[in-house]
């Protein structure tokens, strides 16, 4: 692998994020949900990131969490299906952005299943911020069962892009 592929990929990968994360904009837009920021950060790895205004009902928030998943795959799809793989760093592309997205450490799914139950921001908790409300319910799902089969299904995708890449590049 060169240079070139090396730049080509991140360049890819950067492109998926903006993708992703525009599909948080547009459900945000849809729900009426406010949209607070969208920037970049680096923790707990380098990615863009949309801050809304938590939605209270758990149908909103599984939808708001997921759109930017759904957007991924359905690209992914299009690639697919319009043989765009023929540039094998798009395929490699997709394999680190759908591996960043399905982590079990940082991801929208596990703050899916960390947020399961409500964040309560009433009197108790308007000193913490929300990144302290996320790691204290992370700490109680990192390493439950859930987890280990959310790990373990990480794996397998790893796996899986690794052992049938030929059918894909």
């Amino acid at each position: 692998m060169t240079l070139v592929d090396i730049l080509q990929i991140i360049l890819f990968v950067m492109s998926l994020m903006i993708f992703h994360e525009s599909g948080h904009v547009i459900s945000a837009k849809i729900m009426g949900l406010d949209i607070q920021k969208i920037s970049f950060q680096l923790k707990p790895y380098p990615h863009f990131f949309v801050a809304i205004e938590w939605p209270r009902m758990e149908k909103q928030r599984l939808i708001y969490l997921f759109s930017g998943s759904f957007v991924t795959v359905t690209l992914f799809i299009i690639a697919l299906l319009f043989h765009f793989f023929g540039i094998k760093n798009l395929y490699h592309a997709f394999v680190v952005q759908l591996i960043l997205e399905s982590n079990p450490f940082y991801s929208d799914i596990t703050i899916a299943a960390v947020t399961k139950t409500k964040f309560d921001y009433t009197n108790t908790n308007k000193q913490k911020s929300y990144s302290d409300l996320y790691q204290e319910k992370f700490s109680n799902y990192q390493f439950s069962y859930k987890w280990y089969i959310h790990f373990t299904a990480w794996i397998g995708l790893i796996l899986f892009s690794i052992k049938y890449n030929h059918l894909f590049t």
